[in-house]
């Protein structure tokens, strides 16, 4: 009798060894999505950039060099603290063509810039909404390989935590100055 009942708790514990375990990964997936999901969009961003750069072009020459070299560090990689960092530089520049844009007239009735800019909205947008995700999951990913039970097949299986992804940068928490005149 005392075998069948630990052998009933043996396959009882392995069963929840295996849901624990297929939980992990389904939670590693989600982190996994959500990250490259944020990564779309920052590709697209970065696709956007270029063009709003030819058009701001004749309007300020020193801060379309600026944006150009800060395209170009946009690199292939796709670790949290790289992007984040890549990201973060990317976000200063954009303030940028928006002080650009309130000190050119001209280029406030430019229909293509307008245009571009409504695009860089929407985008800038679905980044937000990305990141929330990324971080929700991750969140959640982190609790079940830290949490017991789960933390001793995540140990076993070999899960480790993610990093969040977080502003790195003190000056992107600050509000942008900007002029109604």
């Amino acid at each position: 009798m005392i075998l069948y009942i630990s052998l009933g708790l043996l396959v009882l514990l392995f069963i929840v060894g295996i849901v624990i375990y297929n939980q992990l990964i389904k939670a590693r997936n989600l982190v996994d999505t959500a990250f490259a999901d944020i990564d779309v969009h920052l590709l697209k961003r970065a696709q956007l950039v270029p063009t709003l750069l030819q058009i701001t072009k004749s309007y300020a020459t020193y801060e379309n060099a600026l944006l150009l070299e800060i395209v170009e560090k946009r690199s292939g990689s796709h670790d949290p603290a790289s992007m984040v960092k890549a990201d973060t530089t990317v976000s200063s520049a954009l303030k940028e063509i928006k002080v650009i844009y309130e000190n050119y007239p001209e280029l406030k009735a430019n229909q293509q810039f307008l245009e571009l800019m409504e695009q860089l909205g929407e985008i800038e947008d679905h980044l937000l909404f990305a990141r929330r995700f990324y971080n929700g999951t991750t969140r959640k990913y982190n609790t079940l390989t830290q949490a017991f039970p789960s933390s001793i097949i995540a140990s076993i299986g070999g899960f480790k935590a993610k990093t969040f992804y977080a502003v790195s940068d003190d000056g992107q928490r600050e509000v942008p100055l900007t002029s109604f005149n």
